[in-house]
Order: C-alpha cells, then structure tokens, then sequence
C-alpha cells in the first residue's frame, strides 16, 4: 500500500462566506486547504507551496481571476498547475475562451454542485499524489543508482587490491619454493654421495637411515615443486589449444608412478569430447584428479576409477569417480581450499594444494568445480570448461 503525501489545494475568492462554503465541500477530501482572498494573496502562496489544483474565483476586486490565471501560468513553478474557474455569472463563450486561454481545466458555476465539484478535485489531489509517488520512486532509484555506483567503484578498487595483493603473495610464495629447492637438492645429491662411499663399510641400520633421509628429501621437493606450481599459476597466461581429453587421461593413467596403483586399478574411460584449453595446465588438473582417486581407494579391493565427459548446455563438464574412502558432503567447501585436508596426514599423505590447484586452473579457464560424495561410498570429482575459452 502506498503512502499518502499530504496534498494542498488553494482556494482563491474575495468571499471569506464563499471560502468557508469551499472547505465544507472539500474537507472530506482529507487534504490541506489554503485560503487566499486576492489574486496577489494566492501569487504568495505559490511562491514557496505546490497545489494539487487551484479553486479561483473569476471576479475579484484589484486583480481578476484571469489576471491572476495569466500570472500564475508565466511562472514555471507552477505553470501545469490545474486551475478551476468559480464565477456566478452566466457563462458566455467568449468569458469561457478567455478562461481557457488564461490556463483554466474548467469552468464552474456558482453556486457549486458539491458532488460535483469534490469529483472533479479528488482527480486532480489523485493525479498529484500518483505524481509525488513517481517523483519519490525516481529519487529512491537515483539514490539506488548512486548507491550501486558507489559500491561498484568500491568492489572494483578491492578487487584490484586483492589482485594485486596475489600477484605479491604469489611471488612471494615462487621465491621462497625456489630458494628452497636449492638447499633440498644439496642435502639429497649428498646423501647420495655418502650412500655410495660408505656402501659396505657401515651396517644395515645406518644405510636405512641414509635412504630414509634421501627418501625425505625427495618428498619435501616435490612438496615445494607443487607449491612453486601453484604458486605461479595466479600470474601464467593460458594458451589454448584443442586438446584431446581421451588420449590425455589414457596417457596419464599409463605414466603414472608405480605405488599409485595405477597399474592394478580398474579402470572405465568413457566418452571424453576434446576441449579448448591450455594443455599444460588442465594435464595438472588430471594429474591431480587421478591420482587423488587413487590415494583414496586404494584400500578398496578393486580399486574402480571411472572417468566421463559430456556436453551440458554451453559447457564441457568432466568426472572422475573412485570407490575409495569418500568424506563427508558437508566438508565439500573444504577440499578446494589451499593446505585444507580432511584426513589425517598418517592416513594419506600431501600437503592439502593438489585440489585448490585444480580450483585455480579451472577458474583461470572460466569453468567450476565440485564434488560429491558419501563416507565410506566413494567420491566423484566434476570440472567444467566453457565451449569458447576466456582470453
């Protein structure tokens, strides 16, 4: 329901007993009445006040109706402002034509039918009142606008500070992966060295410990090796080609290390349409996919992995199901964040960024991410690739 603006009509007649007439047949209307008793009295009035419509009588001492008709018509103000003509005498066409040509809507009789005259002045308080709502409803939209405006700017400089905020952390993060590659690969070339000098001189114990050292070493590189990838994903540009997900999925199943279960794993590769995409990065997005499918089955007796594309609207939209140990659909929003784990290290091992890398390359694509899943029943990893690449 709509609010009611109060309305203001102006009653102009050098009668006050024909005022007074006035306000009784217009006080049920509920709105504001103003009296005025000269032409010049009504010309204050509209100085600093809006009317709904104008009651004026026609012959008033000093300045006429229609003189007061004229004047009130040349000031923009109130220039459209309705105007109905009171007289008491007899209407000559040529009395109505000058009224008419000074700005009046219509021309009444006195003395006044009452039903008459509150009809044809309800319309005019209702057309003001449709017309203060619009006025409102374009402030309230403009204000909206500002407001939006206001925000979008404001998004768009967070935006780009959170942009520029990752391009630092990302290089950042590139930095220390890189300085810590060098130091890493000196303690595991070492070790080699000191495995082959004292081969056969020290006994079985300490030769374990030597190749549980290299063995660390090893893992702790490939930790910072994925962590350098990740890192530089924020800042590396895609370069898209068409690439075919069958032979690419088939080629990483073949190649992947022996202790992944690649070999033993049972394994449906469906249909799997080609896309447009960077090869590089989206053969990280399989990597990864796969062999977390395999991590996290390899309990199952046989591992199942299961592997499908299809076309779905304006998208390419890929899976890989295993039936391994599956995790809990509420965690969902926790597998894509970076260092996020929902198992316990002892169980299965990572540092928690294979899946928020696979997040970042698909959205660096334009495409989506998720998962689902049940404890216990296995899980299926979905990513979607637009038909026409981001540039």
């Amino acid at each position: 329901m709509h609010a009611q603006h109060e309305i203001s009509i102006l009653m102009v007649d050098d009668e006050p007993a024909n005022l007074l007439a006035l306000e009784g047949i217009l006080e049920p209307l509920g709105q504001k009445l103003v009296r005025a008793q000269s032409g010049m009295e009504a010309l204050r009035h509209l100085l600093d006040t809006d009317f709904a419509v104008i009651l004026l009588d026609v012959r008033m001492p000093g300045m006429s109706g229609i003189e007061a008709a004229a004047l009130i018509r040349s000031r923009p103000r109130s220039r459209s402002t309705p105007i109905i003509f009171l007289t008491g005498e007899e209407k000559s066409q040529d009395a109505m034509f000058e009224g008419y040509s000074a700005g009046a809507v219509d021309y009444l009789m006195k003395p006044v039918v009452p039903a008459v005259l509150r009809s044809k002045v309800e319309v005019f308080t209702e057309l003001a009142q449709t017309r203060l709502r619009l006025q409102q409803q374009v402030r309230e939209r403009e204000q909206a606008a500002e407001e939006l405006s206001r925000l979008n700017t404001m998004l768009a400089q967070r935006n780009g500070d959170l942009a520029a905020a990752n391009l630092e952390l990302d290089s950042f993060c590139a930095t220390v992966a890189h300085d810590l590659r060098s130091p890493l690969s000196q303690i595991i070339g070492f070790t080699q060295l000191l495995e082959m000098s004292i081969a056969g001189k020290v006994g079985k114990d300490e030769q374990q410990r030597l190749s549980l050292i290299r063995s660390i070493g090893l893992q702790m590189n490939d930790m910072v090796t994925d962590f350098l990838d990740f890192a530089r994903l924020g800042s590396t540009p895609l370069v898209t080609e068409t690439v075919d997900m069958r032979q690419m999925v088939q080629a990483i199943a073949a190649e992947l290390p022996e202790g992944t279960g690649s070999k033993e794993a049972e394994w449906t590769v469906g249909a799997l349409p080609p896309a447009q995409c960077d090869k590089r990065m989206v053969r990280q997005v399989w990597v990864n996919l796969l062999s977390n499918a395999l991590k996290y089955s390899r309990d199952s007796q046989p591992v199942r992995i299961g592997v499908q594309g299809e076309w779905q609207g304006d998208e390419l939209v890929y899976r890989v199901s295993d039936n391994g140990v599956g995790f809990d659909q509420t965690q969902a929003p926790r597998l894509f964040a970076a260092f996020s784990r929902l198992h316990e290290e002892a169980q299965f091992e990572g540092i928690g960024i294979g899946l928020s890398s696979v997040k970042r390359i698909v959205q660096k694509h334009g495409g989506r991410v998720w998962a689902e899943s049940e404890v216990g029943q296995g899980a299926t990893f979905f990513f979607s690739l637009p038909i026409t690449p981001q540039s």
